[in-house]
């Protein structure tokens, strides 16, 4: 594995040792781990100059109202303390939220970490079919 992977990989392990979490995360991949939080599966990806959290909201917009469920996602975006929407090529919708890795600490790895979890429980439940 080359520095330049390893390095990045190497900061997000220790920061999840840090912070308690490496019994919790599931590394899915040389730069990838899967973390269950809520609801949601939050991967995080070590990039060479940032980490991105991650986290699926939905297989497909949906098909009533699909329009209006993306202008909610637009407008959401300007209040999520950071994360933002992304509508996918294969047609599913993640919320996000990336730091620079180059200053990264436990506490922002938390905090990005923490909020994508939260963001995708709050949109998956609305998602989710009335009872």
């Amino acid at each position: 594995m080359s520095s330049s992977v390893s390095e990045p990989a190497a900061v997000v392990e220790r920061l999840f040792a840090e912070l308690g979490l490496l019994p919790r995360v599931t590394r899915v991949a040389p730069t990838v781990w899967a973390l269950a939080k809520g609801s949601a599966v939050v991967q995080v990806v070590a990039a060479p100059d940032f980490v991105v959290a991650t986290a699926k909201i939905c297989d497909r917009v949906p098909a009533d109202g699909g329009e209006r469920f993306l202008a909610d996602l637009l407008r959401a975006n300007q209040s999520m303390l950071g994360a933002f929407f992304t509508l996918e090529n294969d047609g599913s919708v993640r919320v996000n939220q990336v730091m620079p890795i180059g200053w990264l600490q436990a506490e922002e790895l938390a905090f990005v970490v923490g909020n994508v979890a939260n963001q995708a429980d709050v949109w998956d439940d609305r998602l989710k079919p009335a009872p």
